[in-house]
């Protein structure tokens, strides 16, 4: 099996004068790709960076970081993707953890700086770092309360590249919108399965694209394939009922959370020649390691899983670790080809796998966590968790990790956090044992330490958390508590749009009054009206996924149009308002300036040259 780096450079060679990545500011062919990519390698070599050095990449998803991944590999050395947009809290344990020999700044020219060792690692390189198959280090959240950091192969990396590859026919004809942000492995998969194949890379204009936006990118950009999280893709249709077809797009791969099929036919509506791909695998396995290509008469209910990629095995296992009959409940163990190495801690690995006696056969599995049975045909439905663990727009995370962040400020004596549906999604809710005149404060505190889609969406404050005879938290009634709140916040929010509805001058409200509704609407409602109107969104319960939704609310009921970025360019009660006031009083329907009506005429150009070549 191939290291990536060299599947990377060959692909590079192969495909030397055709476009890699592409956005509308700049074009890369492949081999402009590798001559950058081996600038990158020289600098760190001449820096002392080689084989078992950690090296952070910082910064967004784009060429820069894909130049400075493969350069890193080059060198020799081992990649820790860190998106420049996390808490700073957050970013430096994860270059603690490694530790990062040094970091490749992808925002200022590829800027490679060394990174301090700690005392007594002068010279020296963590025996457990020193294995050419380390490729990456990927993080999860932890249950003690900090990330888990994963040593991922090359190895597995390239089996499953070289897979998807293959089995979905992905090739040079290929355009990949590439969607996903730094700090998870799955941008391995969004960013280089195209890319070993020859496919071409495509970049949105912006970071945080609105779900007009995306459609309307995916059409310009005659997209055939991307990688999302099905609560994406349920704001993406939230927002396409007046949009036409999109008869491109071939390949939709669903993964992170559970995949709905009446999502799959509303999809297919949208997407009429795609296929939905369910994949399916957690980070110490090494990406997905179960596919289903889903029908297009979808089964209604969660859609299963499927079979097994070449050279792995799953095991539905009862209490005692046997193995149980078709159709019964248990815990999933998958036993990967090619897993990651462990987790690496205080500098050496630890393993998370079990080792098990399967029919006399020794087996090496992991214990996923997930409950699942197998179907019928033999192929894997996934039930649920067995733990605190949940998922949210694809991201793990350890619920006792955003209770620990919780517990550490002084103004909590206790707290229980659980999960809780909402509109689109999953949320958290925080029970919090404490004052609420803190919570202010509190979540400030938290979105310094925290990933945003890790952030309470709603805090309810009790005098006293309800505790069992034996002492310990009533889980049940303070989830019950937690579900009445998030419910009853529901309900004001849909009250407070059925009364805006009827109200003959809606229209002639202040743009402060209409903003709070949809704030309140889209954010889950609140506790009544907005207190301080200089909070911030997420402040009020607000999340990464919900702000594409009040992004697309807000061009609704203001009849404009404006970058989804500009919401967290502006994103308090008051800079919003100040902002719609401002856009509001704009004159409309203005022609595109110049050089954008240039760049949309020659990238149509560029698109129907293109359409000719593929004609037979």
């Amino acid at each position: 099996m191939q290291a990536v780096d060299t599947l990377l450079k060959r692909a590079c060679e192969k495909f030397a004068d055709a476009t890699a990545i592409t956005s509308s500011a700049d074009s890369m062919s492949y081999s402009a790709l590798l001559a950058r990519a081996g600038q990158v390698a020289d600098e760190l070599r001449a820096q002392g960076i080689g084989r078992g050095d950690v090296v952070g990449i910082l910064g967004r998803r784009g060429a820069a970081a894909v130049v400075a991944v493969l350069g890193v590999w080059m060198s020799g050395a081992i990649v820790m993707l860190v998106d420049d947009s996390l808490p700073e809290v957050r970013r430096e344990t994860m270059l603690n953890s490694g530790p990062a020999r040094a970091t490749v700044d992808c925002a200022d020219g590829h800027r490679v700086a060394l990174r301090p060792l700690a005392p007594g690692e002068e010279g020296a390189t963590p025996a457990d770092l020193d294995d050419e198959d380390y490729a990456y280090i990927a993080f999860t959240s932890g249950s003690t309360g900090r990330p888990k950091a994963i040593v991922g192969s090359h190895t597995g990396l390239s089996h499953f590249l070289e897979w998807q590859s293959a089995e979905f026919g992905i090739g040079p004809d290929d355009r990949f919108a590439h969607l996903t942000n730094l700090s998870f492995d799955v941008w391995f998969r969004d960013a280089l399965t195209p890319l070993i194949s020859g496919a071409t890379l495509c970049v949105p204009d912006e970071r945080h694209l609105d779900a007009d936006g995306v459609l309307a990118f995916l059409r310009d950009n005659e997209i055939t394939g991307f990688h999302l999280v099905p609560s994406l893709g349920k704001v993406w249709l939230s927002a396409a009922a007046q949009t036409a077809p999109l008869p491109t797009v071939r390949l939709s791969f669903f993964a992170g959370e559970p995949l709905d099929g009446a999502l799959v036919s509303s999809w297919q509506t949208l997407f009429p020649e795609c296929q939905v791909v369910n994949l399916y695998g957690p980070t110490e396995t090494t990406l997905a390691q179960h596919f289903h290509r889903v029908p297009r008469d979808p089964a209604p209910g969660i859609q299963p899983v499927g079979q097994s990629l070449p050279g792995s095995r799953s095991l539905v296992l009862d209490e005692k670790r046997e193995v149980c009959p078709d159709g019964t409940a248990g815990e999933i163990h998958i036993a990967a080809g090619h897993p990651s190495h462990g987790y690496l801690v205080d500098g050496r690995m630890v393993s998370p796998f079990v080792e098990l006696r399967i029919d006399g056969e020794r087996v090496v599995a992991y214990p996923t966590g997930d409950l699942g049975r197998r179907g019928a045909d033999g192929g894997l439905e996934i039930l649920g968790r067995a733990d605190d663990q949940i998922k949210i727009a694809g991201v793990r995370i350890e619920l006792q990790e955003v209770r620990s962040a919780i517990q550490s400020h002084p103004s909590v004596r206790d707290v229980f956090v659980c999960a809780q549906e909402d509109r689109f999604t999953k949320v958290i809710v925080a029970v919090v044992e404490g004052d609420a005149s803190a919570e202010r404060e509190l979540r400030d505190y938290l979105g310094g330490r925290l990933m945003s889609v890790m952030l309470p969406s709603a805090f309810l404050f009790l005098p006293e958390l309800p505790k069992l005879p034996n002492g310990k938290a009533d889980r049940k009634a303070l989830s019950e508590a937690a579900r009445v709140h998030v419910q009853e916040r529901a309900r004001r929010a849909a009250d407070e749009r059925a009364a805006a509805a009827r109200e003959p001058g809606e229209q002639s409200r202040s743009v402060a009054d209409r903003l709070e509704r949809i704030w309140l609407d889209v954010a889950g409602g609140g506790a009544g009206p907005l207190a301080d109107r200089e909070a911030n969104f997420f402040d009020v319960g607000g999340t990464s996924l919900t702000i594409v939704v009040l992004h697309s609310e807000l061009q609704r009921e203001f009849g404009v149009r404006f970058p989804l970025v500009r919401l967290f360019e502006h994103a308090s009660f008051n800079a919003q308002r100040r902002f719609l006031t401002s856009v509001t009083d704009e004159p409309r329907d203005r022609a595109p300036s110049a050089p954008a009506a240039v760049g949309r005429a020659t990238r149509s150009r560029v698109l129907s040259t293109r359409r000719a070549r593929r004609r037979p």
